[in-house]
């Protein structure tokens, strides 16, 4: 049983340190890769569809009122340009579909 915990706790460690040293290799060699021409569009637009392919499935996974949640979103943040607001109504809006009207 001990050496099964052992196990664990070195499996834990490789993960960590495996995952720390992707993220400290983005941010080192980022600076790098910024000043060549079709590298520094490709890590502009990166952000923008990394947050699109977590987000989409989601949206898919709803169905109708996922798609009308995104379009309250879009439609508050244009009105409004709070982020925070479009949220709470979003949330609020797909839990009201879930609890009273789906």
């Amino acid at each position: 049983m001990l050496e099964l915990d052992i196990n664990a706790l070195i499996l834990i460690a490789l993960v960590a340190i495996g995952t720390y040293s992707l993220r400290v290799s983005g941010l080192l060699f980022s600076s790098k890769l910024a000043n060549i021409g079709r590298a520094k569009l490709f890590l502009e637009y990166l952000p923008s569809t990394l947050l699109l392919a977590l987000v989409m499935p989601v949206i898919i996974k709803e169905g109708v009122v996922g798609i009308f949640a995104t379009f309250l979103i879009a439609l508050c943040m244009y009105k409004t340009r709070s982020i925070l607001l479009s949220m709470i109504l979003s949330v609020l809006f797909v839990a009201l579909c879930r609890n009273f009207i789906v």
